[in-house]
């Protein structure tokens, strides 16, 4: 109990009512209340309004839609070159998700929560993180996708609406070459639909865009 004496400072990035409400419930059963939690919209209003203060644990939460996905490699990098010391935690809707988006991102984690854990192993992994105060484990992205500039584009172009004829037209292929190109990026991935490379488009969506279409 002596290493949870003092009280931690956990901040929350979560643009959903109903993982706010959720967090809120959880933290207030864990050991005594010795956490002082704070929401955040967004992680631009986060760095807005504090974004250089000390936090013990910042936990990013992408289960609020397509534009916290959108957003979540931006902040985390963001975070990790403000403040290293931070904690970076993830918070996904599912196991599925998690291990889909974690290896995208462009930095490692110290944690990934799940939404569909019970409370009782959510409380046990947030114990977990905060006593890597002196011993940084971290959950590494793997940069498994391998993803070619040409995916790049076309996931690029399916993140924001366009179909596969005007992705055809847009990088001056023809369609069967832009068939093959999503089938690959589905098999790099280990996907089979496309609103799981609408996912992939959204979290890279903190890299440049490719200025050439070479494969």
């Amino acid at each position: 109990m002596e290493q949870y004496a003092k009280s931690r400072r956990v901040a929350v990035i979560d643009s959903c009512g109903m993982t706010t409400l959720g967090l809120q419930h959880l933290f207030s059963a864990l050991e005594g209340g010795i956490y002082k939690l704070r929401f955040f919209s967004s992680g631009q209003v986060w760095f807005s309004q504090c974004g250089h203060q000390s936090y013990d644990i910042v936990i990013y939460s992408v289960a609020g839609g397509r534009y916290s996905r959108q957003q979540s490699g931006h902040f985390l990098s963001r975070l990790a070159a403000a403040l290293p010391e931070t904690k970076r935690v993830l918070l996904a809707e599912n196991e599925r998700q998690a291990s889909f988006i974690q290896p995208l991102l462009p930095v490692a984690l110290h944690a990934v929560l799940c939404q569909s854990s019970s409370m009782e192993q959510l409380g046990a992994q947030i114990h977990s993180v905060m006593k890597q105060e002196h011993r940084q484990t971290l959950v590494q992205g793997t940069n498994a996708h391998g993803l070619s500039p040409t995916e790049r584009r076309i996931l690029h172009y399916m993140g924001r609406g366009y179909s596969t004829p005007e992705i055809t037209a847009q990088m001056g292929r023809n369609i069967k070459t832009i068939r093959a190109h999503k089938f690959n990026v589905m098999s790099k991935l280990g996907v089979k639909s496309d609103a799981w490379l609408i996912c992939a488009a959204d979290v890279l969506d903190y890299l440049p865009l490719p200025l050439t279409n070479g494969a």
